[in-house]
């Protein structure tokens, strides 16, 4: 016993008798970076106010924060210096709670709720007032009901948008979309792979497309606009100056270790963005243009609160950094975030730790520019912790201006995402000259813009282009549009208040002249003539033609075969991948024997 206790402390774990169980973690068990001070506000009794997870400012600098499981709570913190008992707690009596997201704007409290209680209306997003205009919060009206599926990847986080005039909601994999009146993401999303799941069973194996989702609302919740979808479980997001969004997206951790395990990574929100989240194993690769790739890959970890450091009195470096919580490892990253062509790269650092400090929400106070960090969740100890900075370096910051060529792309960017979500006849001149852009989320922004224009405008044109790297794009354009879909809004049987789930249904395409013409134009393009991803999307686009427009004939498939089976195996590992798969697929009779020495490669 006392050699495993050893080895524990060697590893940096506490001893499990050694803390307090009414208390949170103590200070002196967290690391932080040199030059920042982190106090223990508050120690949360759970019997007596549950587990925090949930955390706003108010316009008095007080926090109101959310039990998971019960009441919300008003918090005025000690003055910074001065005792930290005199934190003061209140409970809010409005009967309402369980938010897993929370937002203070304009004497209003609004609120994701993602557990289901009898006590209120149920799952959905909240305007919590008070009738007098005081600090007696006793008016709750629900804006928007979310299908009432169970389990915690549901409504997560809500933020406010840059332009002070709307919310965003942040919607975890366990939650069918609500309808929208538009979205930027075009309405014909589909799982996309060539065979079907071994497994007989799974974490959320009857959960598809388009899993997790972010929408755009007005205070009132009226009108909905998706932005973007095919996340796994993000619960919390922060815009950046530029009106940029990001979230922390989790992972699948039973995958860890197989060829296709994808990390919790930080992701930008670009507008009509696919994540590639599909249940299970089927998860896009980060190397398939139908998909976003990732800011950063953070690595294993159970991603919680998000936000900018934006506001707080630390060194510019700290002030302008995304931070991101880990609530299963206990650890605050700083994400020190640089745009990086049309989108964003970043470098990560671990910022606060400490074992355990299962971390889920944070928020910088604009009355005295601390950091505040809550932990707690599924009913563990809970607590409050404030971070200011003690250092010598200055605390002026100012937000880090783009070079000139990167605030291009970025405008081109945009100048194409005005095209999202509407048609437009204007859309095809700005947006098809940039379909063949060396920058992808330039690419991927213009082939948005064209799919949501009618395919017969753009249909002879895409199979017509004769550019290599616009035609790869215009031709995954084509075959995920030409498609029959049906767009439905569905009664999930659960939820008898509404709303109702937005459904995308593909039907049988009958007729194979698209997908024939579609394969002509993709032989004509030489893998070998191409670099690097250029071609894994040549044979992405084969693939698409398969799964959005259905199996070919058996000629079509010898032809196929013949024509590709030369070109495999190639350098690439991610590329081999795809490739043998097709040639799977396509029955190609020598692939098993070229595939077999990369097995256990």
């Amino acid at each position: 016993m006392k050699r495993i206790l050893a080895l524990a402390l060697l590893a940096g774990i506490a001893p499990i008798h050694a803390q307090d169980p009414n208390q949170a973690t103590p200070v002196s068990s967290i690391k932080i970076k040199e030059g920042f001070k982190v106090e223990l506000l508050y120690s949360v009794p759970k019997d007596q106010q549950g587990s925090w997870v949930s955390m706003t400012v108010d316009n008095k600098g007080r926090l109101i924060v959310s039990d998971q499981y019960g009441s919300l709570y008003r918090v005025t913190p000690s003055a910074i210096g001065g005792p930290e008992s005199d934190t003061k707690i209140e409970k809010i009596n409005a009967k309402i709670g369980h938010a897993q997201g929370i937002l203070w704007n304009e004497g209003a409290i609004y609120l994701t709720i993602n557990d289901g209680a009898e006590e209120f209306q149920g799952r959905g997003l909240y305007k919590v007032t008070a009738s007098k205009g005081d600090d007696d919060f006793d008016t709750v009206v629900q804006l928007r009901a979310f299908p009432n599926q169970g389990g915690e990847h549901g409504p997560h986080g809500v933020v406010l948008g840059p332009d002070k005039k709307s919310i965003y909601t942040i919607v975890g994999n366990q939650t069918p979309m609500t309808p929208m009146d538009t979205s930027r993401v075009p309405l014909h999303w589909s799982e996309d792979q060539l065979f079907p799941m071994l497994l007989g069973r799974g974490f959320m194996r009857d959960v598809l497309a388009p899993g997790a989702w972010t929408a755009k609302t007005d205070f009132e919740g009226k009108k909905w606009e998706l932005l973007a979808t095919g996340c796994r479980n993000t619960y919390d997001a922060s815009f950046n100056h530029e009106g940029d969004l990001f979230t922390f997206d989790a992972d699948m951790e039973w995958d860890t270790n197989t060829p296709w395990y994808r990390p919790i990574r930080v992701c930008f929100m670009q507008s009509g963005g696919e994540f590639g989240w599909r249940t299970c194993s089927k998860k896009f690769p980060v190397r398939w243009e139908d998909s976003l790739p990732p800011v950063i890959d953070v690595g294993l970890g159970s991603p919680t609160g998000v936000a900018y450091g934006y506001g707080a009195a630390f060194p510019a470096k700290y002030a302008e950094s995304l931070f991101i919580c880990d609530w299963s490892y206990g650890k605050l990253y700083a994400v020190h975030v640089k745009a990086k062509g049309a989108a964003y790269t970043a470098d990560l650092e671990e910022f606060m730790s400490a074992s355990p400090l299962p971390l889920t929400d944070l928020v910088v106070s604009p009355t005295d520019k601390a950091l505040y960090v809550t932990v707690g969740g599924r009913k563990t100890q809970s607590g409050l912790y404030r971070v200011t900075y003690t250092g010598k370096e200055s605390t002026e910051s100012a937000p880090t201006k783009m070079d000139g060529e990167t605030a291009k792309l970025h405008e081109l960017r945009r100048s194409l995402e005005v095209f999202h979500g509407k048609q437009d006849p204007k859309a095809l001149e700005v947006a098809w000259p940039q379909l063949g852009h060396s920058d992808r989320n330039i690419r991927f922004a213009a082939r948005i813009a064209i799919e949501h224009q009618p395919v017969a405008t753009w249909q002879d044109k895409a199979l017509k282009e004769t550019n290599p790297r616009a035609a790869l794009t215009a031709l995954m354009a084509l075959a995920r549009s030409v498609g029959e879909y049906e767009v439905a809004n569905i009664d999930d049987g659960k939820n008898k208040q509404g709303p109702l789930q937005l459904s995308v249904t593909q039907k049988p395409q009958a007729d194979k002249t698209v997908q024939a013409k579609i394969l002509e134009a993709l032989n004509k393009i030489d893998l070998n003539s191409l670099k690097g991803i250029d071609k894994v999307t040549l044979i992405r686009d084969y693939e698409l033609a398969f799964t959005r427009l259905g199996e070919p004939d058996a000629a079509t498939k010898q032809a196929l075969a013949k024509h590709l089976s030369p070109l495999f195996p190639q350098v690439d590992p991610g590329l081999n991948r795809d490739l043998c798969e097709l040639l799977v697929y396509l029955g190609d009779d020598s692939v098993t024997a070229k595939a077999a020495p990369y097995v256990n490669n």
